[in-house]
């Protein structure tokens, strides 16, 4: 588990960090608010402890920013301010637990695993459990089959990252982000020896399960499949399929159970479709419909509803009659030879409904087994490729005869990934057209060109054409899988917020079911009409939308979402049963990233929606660097690069927004101006490294001599410049005899000096109420006359103007 520790006290950070770390927590030390903020904003973290008294961002103030901005990760604060109004602050602020300093280890401890299971609805046991092996959170205990089980630190951090969340698949990247503190990020290789190293403990304890499974091309999840010994015996007939089906079995429960409400729901919804024409008699024919415009919309849209679900759930010839039937309920005429039509349609699409639909294996096969196209005449290569494609949690599918090829056959089926193999010398022409043809239609597709051809010609050729790999023969299956996999590897640094919009149930379960096991957090919506409230709430990082709902359009609630300052770079998906030109057009005109048609592809829509959230997030990614970059430089130019405080320019900007700041309120603004003492002498003296040293020493007395609401800040050569907002000038008296005495307990040696054998300084100070007729320059004048009066009485002492 990786805990954010915000502590300004680095012997306290230390402290707590160190004891943290003994329970085999990862811990992220933050020295200000502000920095922790940042951290939070990028990385994933399971608690936060959070002190209350840090610089620039206090800890109150940043738990009501987290919460604010929908953070929900538990938040610990830990503090020596333990008052009853100080307890009620902070929670009040958003805080789940206060604990005052100093505190018991093992009630911090306790207080810590008590947050983390209340913040983990994936482990609501205390212990983790997965067939005989065990992990305890308490004592940091391993146990299989009751035997200890010896875990080295990343070791046990990686299966307690598995056991609480069993059904996410993890990337590389996301472990890192999980089990690695930011200033010590290895590469993905450490990763995959990481795993190894597990998978090689557990065996050697006795375990022989495999309890890591590797989704190859996206990462590793918990496997879903413990075989007892009582299944042992099974093994021997994985060559058969009975095991893989009863793989298959376990993976569709989900489904399944959407399958039936689904098939309970068809009766209502044919007898919507139905009401639309009355009763023909044979002797007799109806000219026209009888049903109002309210009926006529209500079959429309339940039609298109059916359009968009049927073929997802086994009847695709279903779902192309329900979106002939949508198309003639579109029509503003209802008549002859209408009527007729729709009629015949509705007996097709009973007639259909009554075959049984096709397997649900092979539904869920075609959902969790992504299908890789491969272009080209059959060879002894593509037989290895796709006898090995398996391994990789691949399926290859033989297109053998690539003049006959239309793009039609690709978008039935789109594929995750297209290998077209290139075999003759020079290039065929028609193969090369088919390449661009394929990347015009499909851009997102990764598209590998395998060859016999290494020059620069024929690379620049295909890079032209769209081709994103190209491969040279001899090569192994495994190498061209391995460049597959680089070209899908999706990012999840973070849960992944989606907001579905459809107004018909069951595509929502549908999507909820496909995208939930890759650590997607889905609302879904069927009323339009909530949309822009839920979508304020959630701060989603993608949405699904609908094309035709009641109400509201997708291609209205996009253009919505477009005209948003806030959400405007969001990404959208439009999932519709329309794919013709016009709809296309439509969809893309309104500002939709991407447009998926209806039936739903398990891994079309996984791969479409990982690759647009995973392109947005590096994308503001980017945009916080340069961000950061830019109020790094700004932050720099306000600060002397000798003493490291603010310089004149800061000043200034200072001065003039607490002039303005103050006008209304009526307070005190104070300043004072210091000058070192006979500095070109001691510079003459001791040269001038020893100068620079000398003017850091005092600055960093001056700094620690003021509050953090003041500003101390060099204001030339050896000048410095003390801002004191709401500071009476009794109070500025104050601030200057105590930077005088601290800078004379320095006693930095000046043989020089007119006044002693040490370095001193002379100070002016002033201060007054600022109105609106008067400038802060006017303050800046006073100072310097009280610090030219303070020199004329003889250096080492200070005035105060006016008195």
């Amino acid at each position: 588990m990786k805990i954010l520790l915000v502590e300004d006290d680095p012997f306290t950070g230390e402290l707590l960090s160190a004891t943290l770390k003994t329970h085999r927590y990862i811990v992220e030390l933050a020295t200000d608010g502000q920095i922790a903020l940042e951290l939070v904003n990028v990385y994933n973290y399971d608690l936060i402890i959070l002190d209350v008294q840090i610089p620039t961002l206090d800890g109150i103030s940043l738990c009501r920013q987290l919460r604010s901005s929908g953070c929900t990760t538990p938040i610990l604060i830990l503090t020596a301010k333990g008052s009853n109004d100080d307890i009620v602050t902070g929670l009040d602020a958003g805080a789940d637990d206060y604990v005052a300093k100093p505190c018991e280890p093992a009630q911090l401890l306790a207080r810590i695993r008590a947050l983390l299971r209340r913040g983990n609805a994936n482990s609501s046991a205390v212990i983790l459990t997965w067939g005989d092996l065990s992990l305890d959170p308490a004592s940091a205990q391993v146990k299989y089959q009751d035997k200890i089980v010896q875990l080295r630190s990343k070791e046990y951090s990686l299966l307690e990252l598995f056991l609480r969340y069993p059904q996410r698949v993890f990337s590389r990247n996301a472990i890192i982000d999980h089990l690695w503190k930011i200033d010590n990020l290895p590469t993905e290789h450490a990763v995959t020896n990481l795993i190894k190293d597990l998978r090689r403990q557990l065996k050697a304890s006795g375990m022989k399960e495999e309890f890591i499974e590797t989704v190859y091309g996206l990462g590793y999840r918990v496997n879903k499949i413990s075989i007892t010994e009582e299944k042992v015996k099974e093994e021997t007939k994985e060559k058969t399929g009975e095991i893989y089906m009863n793989q298959l079995e376990t993976e569709s429960v989900a489904m399944n159970q959407i399958f039936a409400h689904f098939r309970s729901t068809l009766e209502q919804r044919l007898k919507i479709l139905a009401e639309v024409v009355p009763e023909r008699s044979p002797y007799r024919q109806t000219t026209q419909s009888q049903i109002s415009p309210e009926q006529q919309k209500k079959a429309k849209e339940e039609a298109h509803r059916l359009a968009g679900s049927l073929g997802t759930f086994g009847y695709p010839r279903g779902s192309q009659i329900a979106s002939a039937i949508e198309q003639l309920l579109i029509g503003k005429t209802f008549a002859e030879p209408e009527i007729s039509q729709f009629s015949q349609l509705l007996i097709e699409l009973k007639q259909e409904l009554t075959n049984p639909p096709q397997p649900l294996e092979n539904i869920i096969e075609s959902s969790l087994t992504p299908q890789v196209l491969l272009i080209g005449e059959e060879t002894e290569f593509f037989d290895r490729l796709i006898t090995q494609a398996s391994l990789w949690g691949w399926q290859i599918q033989l297109l053998s005869n690539p003049s006959t090829i239309t793009l039609q056959q690709i978008a039935k089926a789109p594929p995750i990934a297209i290998i077209l193999w290139l075999d003759t010398s020079p290039l065929n022409l028609d193969r090369l057209s088919l390449l661009s043809e394929i990347k015009q239609e499909f851009p997102s597709i990764p598209l590998i060109t395998l060859g016999k051809e290494d020059n620069l010609d024929t690379r620049v050729q295909l890079a032209r054409l769209g081709s994103e790999r190209y491969i040279v023969q001899p090569i192994t299956p495994n190498q061209v899988f391995e460049v597959i996999s680089q070209l899908l590897v999706p990012s999840q640094e973070k849960d992944a917020k989606i907001i579905a919009v459809d107004d018909d149930p069951i595509v929502l379960k549908t999507l909820t079911n496909v995208l939930q096991p890759w650590g997607v957090q889905i609302t879904c919506l069927d009323n339009p009409h909530q949309f822009w409230d839920v979508l304020k709430t959630t701060d989603p990082d993608l949405l699904l939308l609908d094309l035709e709902m009641p109400t509201f359009s997708g291609i209205e609630l996009c253009q919505v979402v477009r005209q948003d300052p806030k959400y405007g770079d969001l990404p959208i998906l439009v999932v519709t049963a329309h794919t013709d030109r016009e709809s296309t057009q439509k969809v893309f005109a309104a500002g939709a990233d991407d447009l998926i048609s209806k039936p739903i592809i398990g891994p079309e829509l996984v791969t479409r929606v990982i690759s647009r959230i995973e392109r947005s997030r590096l994308r503001q990614q980017l945009n916080h660097i340069h961000q950061q970059k830019a109020a790094i430089w700004q932050q720099q130019a306000r600060i002397d690069p000798l003493t490291q405080i603010p310089n004149r320019r800061a000043f200034q900007e200072y001065l003039q927004q607490q002039w303005h700041q103050l006008i209304p309120e009526s307070e005190t603004l104070c300043l004072i101006i210091c000058d070192v003492d006979n500095f070109k002498c001691y510079n003459d003296l001791y040269g001038h490294p020893a100068g620079d040293i000398c003017l850091k020493q005092i600055a960093q007395t001056i700094q620690e001599s003021i509050k953090p609401s003041d500003l101390a800040a060099r204001y030339g050569g050896e000048e410095f410049a003390v801002i004191l907002p709401k500071t009476s000038l009794d109070g500025a008296l104050r601030v200057a005899q105590r930077i005088q005495q601290k800078i004379t307990q320095l006693k930095i040696p000046h043989a020089g000096s007119s006044v002693k054998d040490y370095v001193t300084i002379s100070m002016g100070i002033t201060g007054k109420i600022p109105t609106a007729d008067k400038s802060f320059d006017s303050l800046i004048a006073i100072a310097d006359e009280a610090l030219y009066t303070a020199k004329k009485r003889g250096r080492n002492t200070y005035c105060l103007c006016p008195l």
